[in-house]
This record gives C-alpha cells, sequence and structure tokens, in this order.
C-alpha cells in the first residue's frame, strides 16, 4: 500500500508502457522491506522538462530514464557525476535538496559485463549507433582501450561520438573511428565484440541490423527480449550479452545510488525473467 512515507522513484520514457524495471525494482524493494514504489512515466520530448521538475516537486526520491531522453535530461540536472559528463547522457537521477543529480550507470554496466566476458585492450569492436545507450557502450569501450568503430545511420553523429570520446583512451590505446552504416557487415566480421546501442530489435516489426554474427563473438545488445540480433548470436554459437542482463546491472547500479545498500540483483533478473522488450 502507498501511503504518505512510501518514496517514490520511476522511468521516464516515450514510449515507456513496455518497460520492465517496474518490476525489477519493486521486487528489490520488497525484498530489502523498503517502503517505495516504482512506475513507469510516459513523457513526451517537449514535455521533459516539465516532467524532470515535477518529479522533483512531488517528493520523488530517484528516476531511470530511457530512450529517447538520456542526453536531453542533461541540460535538466542540477549536477552530473564524471562519468556521465563524459558518456554526455544520463541514465540515472537522485534527488538532492536543490535538485536532480545525474549519473550513467548503462556505462558502469557496460563496461563490467564486457570485462566479465573476457574483454581486453586492443581487441576491435564494433558499435551501431550513437544515441543515448551507443554512447554509454562506446565510453565503456573506450575505457576498456578496445580498437573500437562507430556506425551510425547519421555519419555526423558517428563522425562527432568518436571525436569526443577520442580524448578519453588510455595512452597508447587505439583511438575511435567513425564507418559508413553501410560497412556494419564487413567491420562485424573483423570485431572480436559487436554491440548494437540502437532500438532496432524493441518493435516486433524491425529490420534486423545488416551485419552478421559468428562463433566465439562478444554480442552486446542493448534491447531486451527475443531481438533478431540475440536469435542471430545464440545460433551462430556467439557469447551474448543480453539486454536484460545490461538492464538488470545498471538497475542494480541506480537500485545502490538511491537507497545506500546493495541491490539482491539475481533476485531482480528473475523479476524480469517472462518475456518482454524494452531499452
Amino acid at each position: 500500500m502507498i501511503t504518505g512515507r512510501t518514496a517514490l522513484y520511476g522511468v521516464l520514457g516515450h514510449p515507456v508502457r513496455h518497460s520492465r524495471s517496474p518490476e525489477m525494482q519493486a521486487a528489490a524493494f520488497e525484498h530489502l522491506a523498503i517502503d517505495a514504489a516504482y512506475v513507469a512515466l510516459d513523457v513526451a520530448p517537449e514535455r521533459l522538462a516539465e516532467a524532470v521538475t515535477g518529479a522533483h516537486a512531488l517528493g520523488f526520491q530517484g528516476l531511470n530514464v530511457t530512450v529517447p531522453h538520456k542526453r536531453a535530461v542533461v541540460a535538466l540536472c542540477e549536477a552530473v557525476d564524471p562519468v556521465a559528463r563524459e558518456v554526455g547522457a544520463v541514465n540515472t537521477l537522485r534527488r538532492t535538496e536543490r535538485g536532480w543529480e545525474g549519473f550513467n550507470t548503462d556505462a558502469a554496466a557496460c563496461l563490467m559485463l564486457l570485462g566479465e566476458e573476457g574483454l581486453r585492450p586492443g581487441a576491435r569492436a564494433l558499435l551501431a549507433g550513437a544515441g543515448g545507450a551507443a554512447r554509454a557502450a562506446a565510453w565503456a569501450l573506450v575505457r576498456a582501450g578496445t580498437a573500437l568503430r562507430i556506425a551510425a545511420r547519421r555519419p555526423d553523429a558517428a563522425e562527432r561520438l568518436a571525436a569526443e570520446l577520442a580524448p578519453l583512451a588510455p595512452q597508447g590505446a587505439p583511438l575511435p573511428a567513425a564507418v559508413p552504416w553501410d560497412a556494419l557487415a564487413a567491420e562485424a566480421d573483423g570485431a572480436w565484440a559487436v554491440v548494437n546501442g540502437t532500438t532496432v530489435g524493441l518493435h516486433p516489426g524491425d529490420a534486423p541490423l545488416p551485419l552478421g554474427v559468428r562463433a566465439g563473438q562478444l554480442v552486446l545488445d542493448f534491447v531486451y527480449g527475443e531481438t533478431a540480433l540475440a536469435r542471430t548470436a545464440r545460433d551462430a554459437g556467439a557469447r551474448l550479452v543480453t539486454g536484460e542482463r545490461i538492464l538488470v546491472r545498471q538497475g542494480a547500479l541506480a537500485f545502490a545510488l538511491w537507497t545506500g545498500r546493495a541491490a539482491p540483483e539475481a533476485l531482480m533478473a528473475a523479476a524480469i525473467s517472462a518475456p518482454g522488450r524494452a531499452t
């Protein structure tokens, strides 16, 4: 039951009704006996500033931010942590007395999961996309010292992202570079890791990314559910980091930021084990 003492949390997106974050975070709050509620809030882009200000006025303690608001919300934060500043996108908001503090738990989650799968400096990596999720993945891949290639439908977006992240590459590591969108297949063929940072796969009728996957390759898909890329990776014998794993890890990091307590990550993963799609 929600009372006047219940702490409020939510996720802002458009669309957002498909989000699995409410059930995941609700399971964590219940497990740790925290009096809190987490809701999905559909916010059109032109209403984002109103929504962020209004949520603070209403006493929300924390928010997640998803497509298409991760970059736009940066300007609405009272403070932004160094990682989110470097990424240029925010996906987690924590309440302060004066306003919202912005974080990027997508980036940290991506770096952690890639490391767990054996990513090493110098490995060739291909990233599809240049939006909010892609920027988090690009940050992680650059920080890991990979030879990163970025392809986006808008070439200028890929070029800008590569240029912005180049100063973050470790000394002696390859610098990120943009490649044409129509070079996806060729670049994927020679890559150790392939990352989908686009929304391709979010909708059932989406045409799949124009690339192949081979056995032993690492594939990370920010979109969760049974996407065409996930099926292709499994069929090819590639190692797959699913969107669910990213969702749970970034959600666990957000939970810790909000509550100061370690998140029950395994329980959160179990809470979203039913089929679904989101980013």
